[in-house]
């Protein structure tokens, strides 16, 4: 190995003393989704009774917001391949029992579709290596908003939410609505 090459860490093993706090709905709950609606909204076009309104970030700031939370999104997908990381916590997954337990017909529906935290898990642990793609996926999607707020072009931003949406879904089809294939 030359003195140039660093090695690289096996994606399975992290650094010493490092380990999750978070849960993956976590995640979703104070990363993803409210990052997401953020790259979303960034741009957008309304027609109505005053015309065809154009919305997109107009001064360095408020592309500084946009560039902030595609970032936190590219480090969320990075937080998910980080292994040991639980789907969710005892506390969400017995507020999840409760609601099923109370559940409307629209919840009921719900459930049948989506899979609990236990078996998301089994399906994550099963098949490790889909799970990382579908996080890589994530990653790469939101590396593409980052690079066109740093770009101030939003027609690639408007692209990137695209790619941003799709690995959502991606991911939420494999592991958390598989029963509701499309």
């Amino acid at each position: 190995m030359s003195a140039q090459q660093a090695p690289q860490p096996r994606a399975s093993t992290r650094p010493s003393g490092s380990r999750p706090v978070a849960t993956v709905q976590d995640l979703m709950l104070a990363m993803v989704d409210p990052s997401s609606d953020v790259v979303f909204e960034a741009v957008s076009t309304t027609i109505s009774i005053r015309g065809q309104e154009t919305k997109t970030p107009k001064n360095d700031h408020e592309w500084a917001v946009v560039r902030n939370n595609a970032l936190t999104l590219v480090e969320a997908g990075n937080l998910l391949m980080m292994p040991g990381r639980r789907i969710a916590s005892p506390a969400s997954m017995a507020a999840a029992d409760a609601l099923a337990e109370a559940s409307t017909s629209v919840a009921e529906k719900a459930s049948a579709i989506e899979l609990t935290p236990d078996q998301i898990a089994k399906l994550v642990a099963s098949d490790r290596a889909t799970w990382i793609a579908r996080a890589q996926e994530l990653v790469a999607a939101a590396t593409r908003a980052l690079n066109a707020t740093e770009k101030k072009d939003a027609e690639a931003l408007l692209d990137s939410g695209d790619a941003i949406d799709a690995a959502c879904e991606h991911c939420h089809l494999k592991y958390w609505y598989p029963k509701n294939k499309k």
